[in-house]
């Protein structure tokens, strides 16, 4: 399928907003699960390198990937569109996709940090 990234499409603003903070909820259970998981693994790890001093062991090291939290960036942008006077936005295809699709390089990345431990 053709993209065309010049393309605009102007949308209700409400429905932007809602659909910015849905995304935010997403990636804050996506957070939450991470945390649960990256715990569970920090303690596993700690009790094995406790283990491994114990027994003489040296050039121990800790393998973890913090979870990452981006809510403040999505209440960034929606706080952004709040302030917008219109009822509608424009916007064109790469803000659609970064908005409504969650497609940014912020929205990758923490993703993918937070599945590190929950997709195990």
């Amino acid at each position: 399928m053709h993209l065309h990234h010049n393309r605009e499409i102007t949308i209700n603003k409400k429905q932007l907003i809602d659909k910015i903070a849905e995304n935010r909820e997403i990636h804050i259970n996506e957070y939450k699960d991470a945390v649960i998981a990256y715990r569970k693994e920090a303690t596993k790890q700690l009790k094995k390198l406790a283990k491994d001093i114990k027994n003489g062991e040296i050039g121990i090291r800790l393998e973890l990937v913090a979870p990452v939290d981006r809510s403040s960036e999505y209440d960034k942008v929606i706080e952004m569109f709040n302030w917008e006077v219109s009822d509608t936005v424009t916007l064109e295809q790469r803000e659609f996709n970064e908005y409504v699709h969650d497609e940014n390089s912020q929205a990758v990345s923490a993703r993918m940090f937070n599945s590190t431990y929950t997709n195990k």
